[in-house]
């Protein structure tokens, strides 16, 4: 049996390096409106919320670099240009670029004070020309991905009318705002080199990546795959089951070759680790796995631009493709370049600027697959934008896989 994944798969197999809360608070209906006043003030205080101002906006601002995010009214967006549309935000991701980016780690510096949060929904407020000939109106609930301009993270952000999509009547917002990051990230690398076919058998290394719980929930209930997976947590592991694969372990450096042997046996693949070309899918496999060894920095575990699908051939059991979060690969001097081959990663970012088309039809495709009830986003935590350091702090301390959701109204 062959085992594959992807309908076609993203690879350079032969050159190249890896690229780099508190519920709302309840006025009390007594007293006076000074004391209701009073009351709001109070408990703004205590949330870090800062109070209202009229003709203004919450927002997570980050103003110094491995600090914290202070809240804070800032002035709403203005100008509006004919290709941009103004989005009243409802809920924000906060994934991993962004925690990334509050350390300085990531694969730009941006510049200070900067309101991150580039995956969000809402409903449309102000549309540009250009966006109301494309069919936007005042109202349209839709998904942005923000990828240059950022800034969902307030109450209201501007995108890119080339940037939204409308979310489907029956998907409910926390559903969409987790989703096409991740799975259009996942579906175009997987969709780059090799067709899957319904009970291909699938190795996918989740790593702490949601592309990873994207891939698995894309291979599983989209394709029909069958998936093993590999995560850093137990947790990740239980989340991958959760999608219905056919095997999903936590990473054991010593018996994870021997669990893979194992299920393959079990479905006609007897000799994957024999002989030469054995030797060498283990080596290839390294390049995934060694993402979870003792040297790996925060850096590499959360980067979104690290994961990549490799496919080998087996001379007589048909061929292999491993997916997932890879290692990085930043001098040619490398174990990996020593072993012959190189892993490159997947980065969305440029993908847009190069294949919009391409990029745009994936978002269509991602929300019909959640609209027909094939897929369904992982959601670790969810706070409202008081706690907006706490979901920092669950990122980083690498706790978990699934999305990390602000609740922008939730104050």
């Amino acid at each position: 049996m062959s085992v594959v994944i992807g309908r076609k798969i993203f690879a350079d197999f032969c050159g190249g390096h890896l690229k780099k809360l508190p519920t709302r608070s309840k006025i009390v209906r007594f007293g006076s409106v000074a004391n209701n006043k009073s009351v709001n003030l109070e408990e703004n205080a205590k949330s870090g919320i800062p109070a209202s101002e009229h003709g203004r906006i919450s927002a997570a601002v980050l103003k110094k670099f491995s600090e914290r995010f202070v809240l804070e009214n800032v002035d709403p967006p203005k100008v509006l240009q004919a290709n941009e549309v103004l989005v009243d935000v409802q809920y924000c991701a906060l994934n991993a670029s962004d925690a990334l980016l509050t350390k300085n780690m990531y694969t730009f510096e941006p510049t200070l004070p900067m309101v991150l949060g580039y995956e969000f929904v809402g409903k449309l407020i102000q549309v540009g020309e250009e966006a109301k000939g494309q069919g936007y109106k005042v109202g349209d609930k839709v998904i942005a991905l923000n990828k240059d301009r950022y800034g969902g993270l307030a109450e209201q952000c501007i995108a890119d009318v080339n940037d939204i999509w409308k979310v489907p009547s029956e998907v409910k917002s926390i559903d969409a705002v987790g989703l096409l990051d991740d799975y259009i990230t996942a579906l175009i690398a997987l969709e780059r080199k090799v067709s899957i076919q319904e009970e291909d058998m699938i190795l996918i290394n989740v790593g702490l990546s949601g592309i990873g719980l994207a891939a698995v929930d894309l291979a599983t209930n989209v394709f029909k795959a069958q998936v093993i997976s590999v995560s850093a947590t137990e947790d990740g592991a239980a989340l991958a089951r959760e999608k219905g694969v056919l095997a999903s372990f936590k990473y054991k450096d010593k018996t994870l070759l021997k669990q893979i042997e194992e299920i393959a046996a079990n479905n006609d693949i007897t000799e994957i680790f024999d002989d030469a070309d054995g030797e060498y899918f283990k080596k290839v496999l390294s390049c995934f796995t060694n993402i979870y060894k003792n040297e790996t920095t925060i850096k590499d575990m959360l980067r979104d631009d690290n994961f990549a699908v490799v496919l080998h051939h087996l001379s007589r059991e048909g061929r292999v493709i491993i997916a997932g979060s890879a290692v990085t690969v930043e001098n040619s001097d490398s174990d990996t370049q020593k072993n012959g081959f190189s892993v490159s990663g997947f980065n969305l970012r440029q993908y847009r600027k190069k294949k919009p088309e391409s990029y745009r039809q994936a978002g269509d495709d991602i929300l019909q697959f959640i609209d027909e009830g094939l897929i369904k986003p992982t959601c670790s935590l969810t706070v409202g934008l008081p706690k907006i350091n706490d979901a920092l702090d669950f990122i980083l301390s690498r706790k978990s896989a699934g999305k990390v959701i602000i609740n922008i109204k939730d104050r």
